[in-house]
């Protein structure tokens, strides 16, 4: 976290103190205003998370709307501040401890249990009227002022931090409480004021029994697991003292479908003011030394509706005077004995590393995404079409001879046959014409000009055309400059000149006798393969280690894919499986893209698996160990 300097950098109108608490979602430290001399709590985000934007974004938004919130039940936010990197709110400061506190300390009598949950009902339903939902209800969030007045501290920040996801840590451990979370909070769907009225119904579960509703054991992943899949124990089998009408209310507001609880958090709190009234008698309430301010509804639910029973005459005393007797109600029958919690004090967990890449939402944990099978075999189908087309080919090139046949040969083939001359570019190629078509007349010089796919790439050779022994004439071309630039198949035109003039060319096909790994394109060829696969690599790690998706990587991999369907051609051509052509290059380069996307997709469906498995097997390991 950070040192107390960097805090009064950015807060100079405050003297930093020492730390006052920390969670999940931040530290807490002591401060004081130095001109209103005003105690305050400063809370900070931690920096790993106040360095993502969207936590930043969402802070300020949250912020604002925090420090609009005016009720007594409700802890002020003074001011908020998003500066150098770090996220801080600042509160009032609560020096009367938390209701944890208290709790673990003394322990509660039933109607004062009762009573910390409707002043908390009071607050939660002001704040929800303003459009602000807690998220984090419990115990250790309900504060008390120096008098005794309680706050509900901590509205929205499991929102700044996680958005609409409950998170996880990949060592397992939730931000937040697994013990106080909504079901449908860990699911990820959408939230209302009946998420935090069963957090609310949880903490006054533990309150009138000393226990959860579900067992702790397993760490968080698990109890979160039993809030989704299972029903809670009922209260009165754990706590048969309780009144059955207070335990009824107090079920209600743990329904697993919302639409099952109370309409509002007023409605929760107005449900215990009336079963508490008829438990434990009017005036209760006012035997808990806790005061509800501003309560409204929830305030008159505790005051007795039944009428007061008429006067009683007793009988004539000796004088002959009527005495008049008027009945009470009798004092509350307020239980005196106060529950504590059973379990022992609550650990703090040690979070470590909460950078936003080794955050999982916890409703990913919940249900374990499939291996992404069809996204593999996608593909792989995609790979063996690149590997089909570069082996098949797509078109050829056209090789129309512009000589009859048996009138020019090149290394004693007949290059109007239409197979392919194999040569040593090592050695001088001889070519023999026996009769030059009438395009060609007067013609003094032949070249061979040497591509790929048809596309000039290679030099190109001249030799003067003289007469030879026999019939017609001939030449000796020397293409050994191109011996190391030209492997497989290589095209090739011969070209008929008259003094410099190109008179006419026509088409040949050569098949290189050299080994392709001797030449610049083998090698070429080689270190392209071996670079693109490195790089896919290492654009897949991320992807298959964190399970989330980065629009670079995609576009990264697609690229490398189209790179790749190219190099299939290109080593078909080295191979001499077949002559490459640019349509083939083009169709293997688009369906190569498709490749690399696909395989994007599976190495992010493959990492969010392996995430979800490794908080999960982590979890097991600490319910086994424990």
């Amino acid at each position: 976290m950070t040192d107390a300097s960097a805090l009064a950098s950015v807060l100079p109108a405050y003297e930093i103190g020492g730390e006052l608490g920390r969670g999940g979602f931040g530290i807490v430290v002591a401060g004081r205003h130095r001109q209103l001399g005003r105690l305050v709590a400063i809370k900070e985000l931690p920096p790993q998370l106040a360095a993502d934007a969207g936590v930043r974004a969402r802070f300020v938004t949250e912020a604002r709307v925090l420090a609009s919130l005016d009720h007594p039940h409700i802890v002020p936010v003074y001011d908020y501040v998003e500066q150098d990197g770090l996220c801080l709110l600042v509160m009032e400061s609560l020096p009367g401890g938390t209701v944890w506190e208290a709790f673990q300390q003394n322990g509660y009598p039933p109607h004062t249990a009762c009573a910390v949950v409707m002043v908390s009902c009071a607050g939660l339903h002001y704040a929800h009227e303003h459009g602000v939902l807690h998220r984090d209800v419990k115990p250790e969030n309900l504060l008390f002022t120096q008098s005794g007045q309680l706050k509900v501290a901590d509205f929205g920040i499991a929102k700044v931090v996680g958005g609409k996801d409950a998170l996880a840590t990949t060592a397992g451990e939730i931000l937040g409480t697994p013990a106080y979370m909504a079901p449908e909070q860990a699911e990820g769907k959408d939230l209302g004021p009946a998420s935090d009225i069963y957090a609310a119904g949880v903490m006054l579960y533990e309150l009138l029994s000393g226990v959860l509703p579900f067992s702790e054991e397993g760490g968080g992943i698990a109890i979160v697991y039993r809030h989704v899949f299972e029903q809670p124990r009922p209260l009165r089998e754990v706590a048969p003292a309780v009144p059955a009408g207070l335990a009824d209310v107090v079920m209600r507001a743990l329904a697993r479908d919302p639409a099952d609880r109370y309409a509002t958090a007023e409605d929760f709190g107005v449900a215990i003011g009336e079963a508490a009234t008829a438990a434990f008698g009017p005036g209760w309430l006012a035997s808990t030394a806790v005061p509800v301010l501003a309560g409204g509804r929830i305030l008159s639910s505790t005051v007795s509706a039944a009428p007061m029973p008429p006067p009683s005459p007793t009988p004539p005393v000796a004088d002959g005077r009527e005495t008049v007797v008027v009945r009470r109600d009798p004092p509350p029958a307020v239980p005196a004995q106060r529950v504590r919690p059973s379990a022992v004090l609550r650990v703090k967990s040690d979070f470590g590393d909460l950078s936003p890449e080794s955050l999982i939402p916890v409703r990913q944990v919940l249900a374990v995404p499939a291996w992404p099978a069809a996204f593999a075999l996608v593909t792989l189908a995609l790979v063996g079409l690149v590997a089909l087309l570069a082996v098949v080919g797509v078109g050829s090139p056209d090789r129309t001879p512009a000589v009859a046949r048996g009138t020019v040969t090149l290394a004693g083939v007949d290059v109007a046959s239409g197979g392919r001359v194999s040569v040593d570019l090592g050695e001088k190629l001889p070519v023999r014409v026996t009769k030059l078509p009438a395009a060609a007349t007067g013609a003094t010089e032949v070249a061979l000009r040497l591509g790929v796919a048809e596309v000039p790439l290679l030099g190109s050779s001249t030799a003067p055309l003289l007469r030879k022994g026999g019939p017609g004439i001939g030449a000796e071309i020397d293409a050994r400059g191109n011996r190391f630039l030209a492997a497989g198949i290589v095209s090739g035109e011969l070209v008929f000149a008259k003094d410099g003039a190109e008179l006419m060319r026509t088409p040949v096909a050569l098949d290189v006798r050299r080994s392709f790994y001797t030449t610049v394109p083998g090698v070429l060829a080689g270190l392209a393969l071996l670079f693109l696969l490195a790089y896919a690599e290492s654009l897949v790690s991320p992807l298959r280690r964190r399970g989330r998706r980065r629009i670079s990587s995609f576009l990264g991999l697609g690229v490398v894919g189209a790179l790749l369907g190219v190099l299939a051609v290109v080593i078909c051509w080295l191979l001499k499986v077949t002559e490459p052509t640019a349509t083939t290059a083009v169709l293997c380069a688009g369906v190569g893209a498709l490749a690399g996307l696909a395989l994007a997709v599976t190495a992010t469906q493959a990492g969010r698996r392996a995430r979800v498995l490794r908080v999960a097997r982590k979890q097991e390991f600490a319910r086994v160990a424990g």
